[in-house]
């Protein structure tokens, strides 16, 4: 049962970050299609999956709005696949499921037109979603527009659930240095900043997290970092001379685009330890550099691994 698997990884890495930080925030990215159980006798009925949600604070879902606008209204002539619609009815559900429960859910969304941004951010806020709008999947800068994070708000954070917007940069290596980037992401106002732990090769410092810690207002935010559950690259501290497909067992096939990375048989003990089983672990540096919580990227490869390696 891979999806079932995926939500004990889950609760295992906040198990780990909270017997460490009662508060460590967990954010699960494309973690909705768990948040909610098939009936074993009707699979027509869904159930939420209590302990999975309970184990994280939220949930990050890019191209939320799109996903369940579906096609503009203009668009009369595209007709969808029925097992689009109903993909995007069950994701509808686990959102519904999500709020209910007490998740926060935020949107991460592309646009590159002042218009299209202010519109996302909009709608987004009315859904009651927290939303980060790029002007490209590298997430590599900090937006130009707006000039200042939206609902920008002066309060200091406790917890995730105060909120109202985010800045999310995955690849810092455009900024120079690390104290460049530092710099300029500590003159930003966002509630919450989700980064690599990394800058290149080199991992970012304890004094680096706490400068990111505040905002340029001076009050307290959020400081994320990213950690994948079902993947690993050979650039990865953690690689090994020898490592490749089936050496240790729980490497999988590389990715298409990306022949450096590979799947994860992510349920495998052994790789289990590699995120969070010593104080060399992944989870454990970030937890000792003094990150606020992490992102938990790769959260839906199970659908890869149910469909019998189809990518979806």
């Amino acid at each position: 049962d891979f999806r079932e698997n995926m939500r004990q990884l889950v609760q295992k890495v906040s198990t780990f970050g909270r017997a460490f930080n009662p508060n460590f925030v967990v954010l699960a990215e494309n973690g909705l299609g768990l948040v909610s159980k098939a009936n074993p006798q009707d699979d027509s009925q869904f159930f939420p999956a209590r302990t999975y949600i309970r184990s994280i604070d939220g949930v990050l879902q890019p191209n939320l709005l799109k996903t369940l606008q579906g096609p503009a209204k203009g668009d009369a002539d595209v007709k969808e696949a029925p097992t689009i619609t109903e993909a995007r009815k069950r994701l509808t559900a686990n959102v519904i499921t999500a709020q209910q429960m007490g998740l926060k859910v935020f949107n991460l969304e592309y646009a590159n037109k002042a218009a299209k941004t202010d519109q996302t951010l909009r709608t987004s806020a009315s859904k009651g979603f927290v939303a980060f709008v790029a002007n490209s999947p590298q997430l590599s800068n900090v937006p130009r527009y707006p000039k200042s994070a939206y609902n920008a708000n002066s309060q200091s954070l406790k917890t995730l659930h105060q909120a109202k917007n985010y800045l999310y940069i995955a690849n810092s290596q455009g900024f120079g240095s690390a104290s460049d980037y530092v710099q300029k992401l500590a003159m930003t106002n966002h509630d919450i900043i989700i980064t690599s732990v990394f800058h290149g090769r080199t991992a970012l410092s304890k004094l680096d997290v706490q400068r990111l810690k505040y905002k340029k207002l001076g009050s307290r935010r959020l400081v994320l970092a990213e950690i994948d559950l079902s993947s690993a690259a050979t650039y990865h501290y953690y690689w090994q001379a020898g490592w490749g497909v089936g050496t240790p067992a729980f490497i999988s096939v590389p990715f298409i685009e990306d022949p450096d990375r590979y799947r994860i048989a992510f349920w495998d003990p052994a790789w289990q330890e590699v995120l969070m089983g010593n104080p060399n672990s992944y989870l454990y540096g970030i937890i000792d550099l003094g990150f606020d919580g992490v992102v938990l990227k790769g959260v839906d490869a199970w659908r890869y691994f149910e469909s019998g390696g189809e990518d979806q």
